[in-house]
């Protein structure tokens, strides 16, 4: 049985926030039951309405380092399968209420709609690329303005237990959402509440379940309903960064507007001396206008979907591709879909396709060969290498709208470079990087791919560990491990690579790594304390060894995505 809509949107969407949560996800799905849309609309809420508290990973993600080079770590608490999959279904319910659909003016955190299977949320690069035209579009319209930038300081744990509750009864309320649904929005909240005192978090709103997001829009729904109206087709916001587009006098009038606003949520803005909040002339913006909109983009994005388009129509050739590109020095995961494809009923949509649109198959087979792959990647290689050169240019103590163009072009480059670029350019590249406090995980990242040694990565924790597992993995000389204190971050940052299959030589007495290495004893984490580690236990099943690697190597569906983790940003709130 194939999955159904809400399995694939949980599925995709969780698999680049945490491959821990999407282990859990792929263990849960492999009863063929719980698939449907019915079961998480029905048996995965109940299942979470009836428990006394929730299953969170407190997974421990690179934040920034100080000044005196301690690494700094954000909490990030991730939902147990279970509840992904009820969470999946509450805003699929949400999304057929305006009261819970973001208004335009909102570009992130767009709940999925119709047919779509990408994530419970909207793809972030769209958003980004649609503010971007409407910023531009408002600059076009008037004369002798400004663009004033502005950022909300600790946004997600800023906002109060009680303001999330208010907010979410008050959509409810507009919606008239069915009471079933209303009270498991009202459940989660209180799970979150519970697991926030329990650890070091304190009171505000969990980062990392998916229904954070849409609480945190809605409670700036009147924030944004005020400066919109304030600032018609002028005000634009993303999370937790705002643009404000005006005379100088009315944006400056605006961000004080705002900041009263956000003070009654309790939220405030950066000052001006972080960096994050700057403004200029409309004239100067315009430079960057088409800095979402490059072809070099969409020619990752034709990479992806042309790989995805071979290992899908020509799944047995799969080692061979994987054998070439190793042979280029490139390091691109190609996930196993072959036993998805031999699903009977999937055979069967693919020749019907065929039989209705027979220029498909020559599409097919004519564009995706491996020779073809091997030289699209070599000239993205080499265009990103100079493109990346042209933008380190400009210099690391570069500030203001300089540098907040920067950053994300060098991030994008760098992290597709981290799967094109040859072995011995990879620490070179991350020298260039750590100049900029923003890319530090970046840099440290393809310094670990290319020497092979992780004794630095491991301290940043998960998120850095799985941004590098992908093309460790694809490379077999030997890991280089020198940890000498084994915190929290580090050994989280251990079973990452270990469920990727990694060997590497370091601690094996906490649960989490005691789950990924498995062994003979597996079993007995049934019975936890750690009810996260639990489900997954429970879920995985009594075996001799790890089913991680093998999930992990492996497709769910012809229709999830191919993930990229070293290139899919995690937000910042």
């Amino acid at each position: 049985m194939r999955p159904q809509q809400l399995a694939l949107r949980a599925t995709n969407q969780y698999r680049t926030r945490d491959i821990m949560a999407y282990l859990g996800l792929r263990y849960y799905f492999a009863n063929q039951c719980a698939r449907r849309d019915l079961w998480a609309d029905e048996v995965a809420t109940h299942l979470v309405m009836s428990r006394s508290c929730g299953a969170y990973f407190q997974s421990r993600h690179f934040k920034d380092v100080r000044v005196d080079g301690q690494i700094v770590h954000r909490d990030i608490f991730l939902p147990g399968p279970n509840e992904s999959f009820a969470e999946a279904a509450l805003l699929a319910e949400c999304s057929r209420y305006a009261a819970f659909r973001s208004p335009e003016f909102v570009f992130s955190y767009r709940l999925s709609e119709g047919e779509d299977t990408q994530g419970v949320y909207k793809p972030y690069f769209s958003g980004l690329q649609e503010r971007q035209q409407k910023i531009a579009a408002a600059c076009k319209a008037g004369a002798d303005q400004v663009v004033r930038y502005t950022d909300i300081k600790r946004f997600y744990p800023s906002i109060s237990g009680t303001l999330a509750t208010e907010a979410w009864q008050k959509a409810c309320d507009a919606a008239q959402l069915a009471p079933r649904f209303r009270e498991l929005g009202l459940k989660l909240l209180s799970d979150y509440a519970l697991a926030g005192k329990k650890s070091a978090h304190g009171n505000g709103l969990l980062t990392g379940p998916m229904l954070s997001h849409l609480i945190a829009n809605l409670v700036l729904r009147n924030v944004d309903d005020v400066m919109s109206a304030s600032f018609p087709n002028r005000y634009f916001r993303y999370v937790d960064d705002v643009v404000l587009v005006g005379s100088q006098a009315e944006v400056k009038r605006g961000r004080a507007q705002l900041a009263v606003l956000l003070n009654e949520c309790e939220l405030d803005l950066h000052d001006a001396d972080t960096g994050k909040d700057f403004e200029l002339a409309t004239g100067d913006w315009m430079a960057g206008a088409d800095d979402f909109s490059g072809d070099i983009s969409q020619s990752w994005m034709f990479l992806a979907r042309d790989l995805k388009q071979f290992l899908i129509s020509q799944s047995s050739s799969r080692a061979t591709l994987s054998a070439m590109f190793a042979a280029e020095g490139f390091r691109i995961p190609l996930p196993d879909y072959s036993v998805e494809v031999s699903d009977a009923r999937y055979r069967d949509r693919f020749f019907d396709q065929l039989r209705r649109y027979p220029w498909l198959l020559r599409k097919i087979f004519r564009q995706t060969t491996p020779s073809m792959l091997i030289s699209t990647a070599r000239l993205l290689r080499s265009r990103y290498i100079e493109s990346l050169n042209e933008v380190l240019a400009i210099g690391h103590d570069a500030d203001g709208y300089a540098r907040k163009r920067a950053i994300p072009k060098i991030r994008y480059l760098a992290g597709r470079l981290l799967y094109l670029a040859k072995p011995e350019d990879l620490p070179v590249i991350a020298e260039r990087l750590r100049p900029y406090t923003e890319l530090n995980m970046l840099a440290e990242v393809m310094h670990t791919v290319g020497t092979r040694d992780i004794t630095r990565l491991l301290r940043m924790g998960g998120n850095a560990a799985q941004s590098a597992a992908q093309a460790l993995k694809l490379t077999p000389d030997k890991i280089t491990c020198h940890v000498q204190s084994w915190d929290s971050a580090e050994r989280q940052g251990l079973a990452v690579l270990r469920a990727n299959g990694i060997t590497v030589d370091g601690p094996a007495d906490d649960d989490l790594n005691r789950l990924v290495l498995w062994h003979e004893s597996g079993h007995a984490l049934m019975k936890s304390d750690e009810l996260f580690i639990q489900e997954i236990a429970c879920l995985h099943g009594v075996s001799t060894a790890p089913r991680h690697p093998e999930i992990l190597e492996t497709a769910f569906d012809p229709s999830e995505e191919l993930a990229f983790d070293a290139t899919t940003p995690i937000d910042t709130y």
